[in-house]
């Protein structure tokens, strides 16, 4: 079991406002795995878009926010995994009263 990492959520969210927090990254396949608390009101990117090479895969733990991406805007909730597909232009807003707390997957270049 020596090669198992195990992250608690739970002593990471602190570190997970503002920006991302990585908890994984490989160069073979290129690919990053983290977690991300969301503020309310808070959009990201502040302002634009953003988007990757590869796909995003995110976990909505708690908390709802708004995704725009491809013109479609969605409100997502716990318990739900969203899929961006590599090169959307996306960003996320949360307008509800509590944080948003994710955990993302970016599969390719980041």
């Amino acid at each position: 079991m020596s090669d198992v990492t195990v992250h608690r959520l739970a002593n990471v969210w602190e570190e997970s406002h503002g920006d991302p927090y990585a908890l994984f990254r490989s160069e073979d396949p290129e690919t990053e795995v983290g977690s991300y608390v969301i503020d309310p009101g808070e959009r990201v990117p502040a302002s634009d878009t953003t988007s990757h090479e590869g796909d995003e895969i995110s976990i909505v733990l708690s908390g709802e926010i708004d995704l725009v991406a491809g013109g479609d805007r969605r409100t997502v909730g716990p318990e739900s995994v969203t899929v961006i597909p590599a090169g959307t232009p996306h960003y996320s807003e949360n307008t509800g009263d509590e944080p948003v707390r994710l955990v993302y997957t970016v599969l390719g270049d980041r």
